[in-house]
């Protein structure tokens, strides 16, 4: 191979590597593998059951002739050949078998669309393990077909093609948790869990594991996951009777004492072709805001506690200091309430 073919592959390899998304691909590698594989046209697909279509093309100079390719894919002899062959490159000689390509319905799609594609080099790649595949598809418009050596070109650039795709998974993926967690963050106060279709944990917020600590205090309450038991009960049940494409939430309430938990399970947008569903926990405490005018910040921190039932030594542990320390402040905020102990805390925040 010459000195600018190999100038181009060491390019292509490096576009390979770099991109992050498809048509990041297509901007870095489309004139390098037209002209390495002297190709008139050049497109790429990825393909996922998710897509609205099913089939994402990019493509500068064929786009016009793809666009509608979702409704007639299953008369192309290319898309019939490489489904039943994936990861293995193949020309269109080898594809069409005798048949003359004037007679096929790619042939008259692309003539309709002010295309005259005479010959194709393409490869259908499908990593395994892999919801969703990709494609690459070389056209030209000269009599002389694809020649052999390009097609051994094409497929020892395949695992490396593929893992490009492979790539834009992930960076994909990666990117929609990214925007997800952001987007939670960003509501200041945010308690919560994302799990997906499988009961697997998608992600939590910091603040969601002492939560559900303090209300659920005993291991045994809890799963591996640290999520109530009957919370996961309930949740299974919704999942597994949720057909609905649209969000749906669902609520319900923990009381203990003055304080309780209000819970919503909500149904996500899909990502990367993943159910998600979103539990998201508040912590509502009945302690007058007033309080906070009378009280140190401790002293309203030690009386929402009380509030909660916690006891003394509980409190200690909670806001890690002694349980002397503890007591100190539980009969401080007593005496600046004026009231003579829990019971009495306790009702003055109802009248409160």
């Amino acid at each position: 191979m010459g000195r600018l073919p190999q100038r181009t592959l060491l390019d292509l390899m490096c576009g390979l590597v770099e991109s992050q998304s498809l048509a990041q691909f297509q901007e870095r590698t489309e004139s390098l593998l037209a002209k390495l594989f002297h190709a008139d046209h050049v497109a790429f697909c990825w393909m996922h059951p998710d897509l609205p279509t099913g089939f994402d093309w990019k493509a500068s100079t064929t786009g016009h002739f793809l666009k509608s390719y979702y409704q007639w894919y299953q008369g192309d002899f290319v898309f019939r050949w490489l489904s039943q062959r994936p990861n293995t490159a193949w020309s269109d000689t080898e594809m069409l078998r005798g048949l003359k390509v004037e007679e096929t319905e790619t042939y008259r799609r692309s003539r309709a669309s002010d295309l005259h594609l005479q010959h194709v080099l393409a490869v259908l790649l499908a990593p395994e393990h892999q919801v969703g595949s990709g494609a690459v598809a070389l056209y030209s418009e000269r009599v002389k077909p694809f020649s052999a050596e390009r097609r051994r070109l094409l497929q020892r650039l395949t695992p490396a093609l593929s893992g490009a795709f492979q790539n834009f998974a992930r960076f994909g993926a990666l990117s929609a948790h990214n925007q997800l967690l952001e987007e939670m963050l960003r509501q200041e106060g945010v308690t919560a869990i994302v799990l997906d279709a499988q009961r697997r944990e998608y992600f939590r917020t910091g603040s969601v594991t002492s939560l559900l600590e303090r209300w659920f205090p005993s291991h045994s309450d809890r799963d591996d996951g640290g999520i109530p038991r009957t919370w996961r009960a309930r949740m299974d049940a919704i999942m597994a009777g949720s057909v609905l494409l649209n969000p749906t939430t669902h609520a319900w309430r923990e009381e203990r004492g003055m304080s309780s938990l209000e819970v919503c399970f909500t149904r996500l947008p899909r990502i990367e072709g993943r159910d998600l569903w979103e539990l998201r926990m508040k912590e509502v405490h009945a302690i007058p805001e007033k309080w906070r005018q009378i009280l140190t910040l401790r002293q309203f921190e030690v009386a929402a506690l009380v509030i909660q039932g916690l006891s003394d030594k509980e409190i200690a542990g909670k806001l890690g200091i002694s349980k002397g320390t503890a007591t100190d402040h539980v009969k401080a905020v007593y005496k600046t309430l004026k009231v003579s102990g829990r019971a009495a805390l306790i009702a003055l925040a109802r009248r409160s």
